[in-house]
């Protein structure tokens, strides 16, 4: 242990004192170690050699995940359920609430990427465009018709879009190889680089108002790699443009 640095030494002797207590190794003196089980040893290094790679690879510590959750509006019987097993809504965050706490996080981009949306959809997903502060990338991801049209609920907000610089996109793609069409059904919402909603909740009535819909929100790593994937979806869909 001599011939390590003081900060490496400091490591490895709390590993050699670990592995003290179950008797792979023994004190000699203050600064010398003895092997009882080589073997052993050589066999435990291919493991922790895996436990760095995940530690410096894989897991952070910064990476948290929320339960989102969408309960039906008035008398609900899973509503009335979800109440008596999970004492209320402790731990939980309402869909309401989180999505414009979203578009005010935002500082460098906020995208939407819904499949499904009607006249209230829209009106929410412009208005949570204009809870976002100036100079925010502001993206829009929907699914045209066969005829090529977006959803009609689009048409009364065009004007609030335009105005705040949303940029449109259609993820509707005719395939050569086969028949039907090559879409999606994810429901996203993304905060710059670091933080998304991902779950079940379309932007239409159906879901803020009658259907149960659950999601988790995502932090860290994982709101990275949800970012790299809306820009992949971005690159293949069309440019939506409104009168």
């Amino acid at each position: 242990m001599s011939g390590l640095s003081q900060t490496n030494s400091a490591e490895v002797e709390a590993f050699f004192i670990a592995a003290q207590r179950f008797g792979l190794v023994k004190r000699s003196s203050g600064l010398t170690w003895s092997l009882n089980e080589p073997k052993r040893l050589s066999e435990l290094a291919p493991m922790l050699f895996a436990v760095q790679v995940y530690r410096s690879e894989i897991h952070t510590a910064n990476d948290e995940v929320d339960v989102v959750l969408t309960k039906p509006a008035g008398i609900s019987r899973v509503a009335q359920a979800l109440d008596n097993n999970l004492r209320g809504d402790w731990g939980l965050i309402n869909t309401r609430d989180l999505l414009p706490m979203m578009a005010e996080q935002a500082t460098q981009r906020f995208a939407i990427m819904t499949p499904f949306l009607d006249d209230i959809g829209a009106d929410i997903i412009a208005s949570l465009f204009a809870n976002t502060s100036p100079g925010v990338r502001r993206e829009l991801i929907i699914r045209c018709g066969p005829d090529g049209k977006p959803p009609a609920g689009l048409a009364k907000v065009s004007e609030q879009l335009n105005t705040l610089d949303v940029q449109c996109y259609n993820f509707r793609l005719d395939r050569a190889d086969t028949a039907g069409y090559e879409t999606f059904h994810a429901k996203v919402v993304l905060v710059d680089s670091q933080a998304a909603y991902v779950g079940s909740a379309n932007m239409n009535r159906w879901s803020f108002e009658y259907s149960l819909e659950l999601g988790l929100r995502v932090t860290g790593k994982a709101g990275a790699r949800i970012a790299e994937i809306i820009d992949a979806v971005i690159q293949v869909s069309s440019p939506i443009f409104f009168p």
